[in-house]
């Protein structure tokens, strides 16, 4: 039975204000800047903005106090994973979350993060990960999927010179007025309605809108690599994502899951299916649980498959095939299996420097 004493969310609230306050820009003091790729010399870097999971923590309280809202966790791990780490070649794992956020009268949202396991802070990189891309597919800091990565002069210790000044679309106080990413709304200027949601959405302001995903070779998810949970009113997800008897989560699985073959290639698509759901199609696998475990994975070989395309082209063909004859890995276009692609893409990284991509 639905609790309609709801301490935060009580009955005629406007779901649109609330989610354009989600998707409101972070304050330019809470935002800061992260090194994805280095120059050869090491002296340029390009940078892109993130903000701290305890930024994203304030807003969600400011708005719904700390009773009315949770976020729940799920840790697994992959095992026997060969990566070159510091020129040498060591046998390690993968810690994989799954953060859950539930807002108390509206609805959860889930998302994913990842991180080798022998990394001092590899726990606390892939909570992070996963709890931001939670929040995103409400709307919170989502608009920082909008920013274009830029180069700038770095210091001896490769961090920025100096801070980069954030567009004006990213400011606040601009964003209420209207002002959005050049091309959200023609150029950059109000929306000609004023009806319409701070990210382009309707009046029901469902955050999962269709936007650019970060073309730097970053994992970032959008909401489609979420769980949206319909959420009763005194916070508990309805059932169906857990025993599989909801048609409607299975289906919007299964549409997932097939979305990815475009992603991670027929052969390597194929494979996951069969070693991680014991299927050649998805629709035929019972157990929704299992049906989210393999989208984790096909998740997991996209965001790889993104970061092989970029550190490549920041290696030259000799390195490259040195480094696949060493690991006796077929060609990049052929790599079809987890294991190798976490072997490939972290010897590559090795060999591209320090500053390669850690998602934020």
């Amino acid at each position: 039975m639905t609790n309609n004493d709801n301490p935060t969310l009580s009955e005629g609230v406007d779901i649109g204000k609330i989610l354009a306050e989600l998707e409101m820009p972070f304050p330019s003091d809470q935002v800061h800047w992260r090194v994805m790729n280095t120059s050869n010399d090491k002296k340029r870097g390009q940078i892109v903005p993130y903000a701290a999971p305890r930024a994203y923590t304030d807003r969600l309280n400011s708005l719904f106090s700390p009773q009315g809202w949770t976020r729940g966790y799920r840790i697994e791990t992959m095992n026997n994973i060969t990566r070159v780490k510091k020129g040498e070649t060591i046998v390690t794992g993968k810690v994989l979350v799954t953060c859950t956020v539930t807002i108390i009268g509206l609805w959860s949202h889930s998302g994913t993060g990842e991180e080798w396991a022998d990394d001092d802070n590899g726990m606390t990189s892939a909570d992070a990960q996963a709890f931001k891309r939670a929040c995103a597919c409400f709307g919170l800091g989502r608009y920082f999927y909008d920013f274009t990565p830029v180069w700038i002069d770095l210091d001896q210790s490769r961090q920025p010179r100096k801070t980069p000044a954030m567009p004006a679309w990213a400011i606040p106080e601009n964003w209420r007025k209207g002002m959005r990413p050049p091309g959200k709304n023609g150029k950059g200027k109000p929306p000609a309605s004023k009806n319409v949601g701070a990210n382009g959405g309707n009046a029901v302001g469902h955050a999962a809108v269709s936007q650019p995903r970060p073309s730097n070779g970053t994992n970032g998810h959008d909401c489609t690599n979420g769980t949206s949970i319909p959420v009763s009113g005194n916070g508990h997800a309805f059932d169906g994502n857990i025993n599989g008897n909801n048609g409607s989560v299975n289906n919007d699985l299964d549409a997932r899951i097939l979305q990815m073959e475009a992603s991670v290639g027929t052969a390597f698509y194929r494979n996951i299916l069969r070693e991680h759901g014991r299927v050649n199609q998805p629709k035929l696998i019972r157990d929704a649980a299992v049906k989210q475990r393999v989208l984790r994975v096909l998740e997991s070989a996209a965001s790889g498959i993104n970061r092989l395309a970029a550190v490549t082209q920041r290696l030259d063909s000799t390195t490259v095939g040195a480094l696949l004859a060493k690991l006796q890995s077929p060609p990049l276009n052929q790599i079809a299996d987890m294991k190798t692609l976490e072997q490939v893409v972290s010897g590559l990284e090795e060999l591209a420097g320090p500053n390669h991509h850690r998602a934020a």
